[in-house]
């Protein structure tokens, strides 16, 4: 296989490459205006990653020999134009090498129906957690739990995605690796979550958990702290340092996903990591003048107990922040599974007070942030009186058809605000005006047929007493939400068991989003949310509400270049 094409000076390219059987000719090479100047001679039988930087202009011809070799991720880019157009993918499926950007991805994208049209998901690879989330310059970051090799979770990297909107993105070069080849020593692990903070000089820094090789998934693994700073470019960190090593008492292997932020009362960054103590799901505190050195704190936070009699085993991607005045804990708990219904990847939040280092509870009860479970690992940011929030839209019980290139998505963006009774409440922030295709008002006990499909919409009610909304599919399936006075329901007919609900006497407000088969249910200002993945329903053909008039909102793809 072969492709050329026009290249500048600076311009890069990466990719992660393994050999598949012995070849005499080298496995991949580039000539630059005829001339040879890099080549993969031999490469071993796990993907290892490769770089090139062009010195000159020219015409840059790749060759791969795809009998010998396998790559599992490819792309260019240049430095000049990162920011306006982020990277050009080197697609390497079929018989053709061939650049992918704009319409060919959108192209690629709709040959997938399950392919979200709203929700960020990435080209190929496996994501999970949303990370170092934070906004800079007119722009939102969104870096990710990524493995590039496989539509299946494997040694963790920190891959990147930028947008002005939260809804179009550009994907950027892959920002974190493992600190070694995991593959070459067996192992799992690799770059795990961590946040983001911008100094006063504006230089972006970060805090991200390295799982160290590992060969048991459940225990007997080391976690460390490492800071990063990144390039102007955001292309690359700067430089990366382990910053934290020590555990505190009572804390064994758990110790991860760093939330760092500054408090300018008393001049000290604070963090806090997920962890167990003496067996006890816990959030840990450290503090810091310099961000650089960590003092151990205090153990800021302990789970109920009925979390550790369930089978929670520790706090993982925990997040703090102050809204309204009020300080707002999240935690999710591995290996939790809620006893009256069976339900795991529960998120929970806590309100407070923290003073002097030290959280508060409130008198008000552990909060369920969403009652569906395929909402995990919320990371949130801060920005202009906006709190901002992406969550790991999945779970580990349903799994996305093996043929598919991906795997993972992300909630639509969220954003924070505390009710009368302070409770945690979450409201999507809506797509673009630009991406709307049509609206319909739906009188109470309308049916709204399109044989063409919906692929994604918006539905908006306001219900004086119970309702049922039911979205039927292309292939007959159907999707209800209800309310009957007593709970909240969203279940696949035929399929779920009525797990996924809430206990809410009544309802005055719902906003339901339908895109390829993820439902996200907004009820009461976002006081009571739900998020299921439904793999059986890439589109609706038929809305059916009775209980209350409704408008439907239609929306094309973010990736569409109409």
């Amino acid at each position: 296989m072969s492709l050329s094409f026009n290249i500048k000076q600076g311009q890069r390219i990466d990719l992660w490459l393994k050999a598949s059987k012995p070849a005499a000719q080298p496995l991949f090479s580039i000539r630059v205006n005829g001339q040879v100047i890099f080549k993969i001679q031999e490469a071993s039988g796990y993907f290892q990653y490769f770089t090139w930087t062009s010195f000159q202009d020219g015409v840059a011809t790749l060759e791969w020999q795809s009998e010998y070799s396998e790559i599992s991720l490819c792309y260019t880019w240049h430095p000049d134009s990162l920011r306006a157009s982020g990277v050009t993918f080197i697609a390497t499926a079929g018989q053709d090498l061939r650049l992918m950007s704009g319409q060919d991805i959108a192209d690629e994208y709709l040959q997938e129906p399950l392919r979200p049209a709203l929700h960020f998901s990435p080209r190929t690879g496996w994501m999970n957690d949303p990370n170092g989330l934070h906004y800079k310059n007119g722009e939102w970051h969104l870096f990710y739990q990524y493995h590039p090799h496989s539509s299946q979770w494997g040694p963790m990297h920190w891959n990147h995605a930028v947008s002005r909107d939260l809804y179009h993105w550009r994907h950027y070069p892959v920002f974190l690796q493992p600190e070694q080849n995991l593959s070459a020593l067996g192992a799992t692990g690799g770059a795990f979550s961590g946040s983001a903070y911008i100094d006063k000089q504006g230089k972006t820094r970060f805090w991200y958990t390295e799982r160290l090789p590992a060969y048991d998934l459940y225990r007997g693994y080391r976690e460390v702290q490492k800071m990063a700073v990144a390039h102007d470019d955001y292309d690359k960190p700067e430089w990366v340092k382990t910053v934290l090593t020590d555990l505190p008492a009572g804390v064994d292997c758990d110790f991860r996903d760093p939330k760092v932020w500054y408090e300018e009362a008393d001049a000290t960054f604070y963090m806090i990591l997920g962890a167990s103590v003496n067996g006890d799901p816990a959030m840990l505190l450290f503090h810091s003048a310099d961000s650089e050195r960590w003092t151990f704190h205090h153990v800021l936070y302990v789970a109920p107990g009925y979390f550790r009699e369930n089978g929670g085993r520790c706090v993982e991607c925990p997040d703090f922040f102050c809204l309204d005045g009020v300080w707002v804990l999240i935690i999710g708990v591995v290996g939790y599974t809620e006893p009256t219904t069976g339900r795991h990847n529960l998120l929970f939040a806590q309100t407070g007070t923290f003073r002097n280092g030290y959280f508060t509870p409130s008198e008000q009860p552990l909060q369920t942030l969403d009652f569906g479970t395929d909402f995990y690992a919320l990371q949130t940011w801060g920005e202009d009186d906006r709190r901002i929030g992406f969550a790991w839209l999945y779970n580990w019980a349903t799994q996305k058809p093996v043929d598919s290139a991906y795997s993972g998505e992300m909630s639509l963006p969220r954003r924070f605000h505390l009710n009368a009774q302070q409770r945690l409440c979450m409201m999507p922030e809506l797509p673009p005006e630009s991406l709307v295709v049509s609206r319909h008002a739906l009188d109470d006990g309308d049916i709204w047929v399109n044989e063409k499909g919906c692929k994604a919409g918006i539905v908006t009610f306001m219900p004086a007493d119970g309702f049922r909304l039911t979205l039927t599919g292309d292939s007959g399936q159907q999707i209800i939400l209800e309310q009957d006075g007593k709970n909240l329901t969203l279940y696949e007919k035929g399929r779920d068991d009525g797990r996924y609900r809430a206990p809410v006497a009544g309802v005055s407000d719902v906003t339901l989003c339908f895109d390829a088969g993820i439902v996200e249910v907004f009820a009461n200002q976002g006081s009571v949310c739900g998020t299921r993945r439904y793999y059986s329903c890439s589109q609706l053909t038929r809305i059916q509400l009775s209980g209350a008039p409704a408008q439907l909102t239609q929306y094309r793809s973010t990736y569409s270049q109409e």
